[in-house]
């Protein structure tokens, strides 16, 4: 799975995303409800990522099936 820094895009209000590298703690997958400047407000409670974490870090979901 390629991330957005490697797609070179970035994420719309609504998409889905997915942590590129899996953890336990959670289902890994989130929608972004808000962007405000660098910063993308995802719809786990009280969280948001800057950009540039969310470019090395997030893939969009379904990438692999497009």
């Amino acid at each position: 799975m390629k991330t957005f820094y490697e797609l070179g895009t970035l994420p719309k209000v609504g998409d889905l995303i997915m942590r590129h590298t899996p953890t336990e703690l959670d289902d890994n997958v989130f929608m972004v409800t808000s962007i405000v400047g660098d910063t993308y407000y995802i719809s786990k409670a009280d969280h948001c990522l800057h950009v540039r974490y969310l470019e090395h870090w997030y893939s969009p979901l379904g990438q692999d099936t497009q």
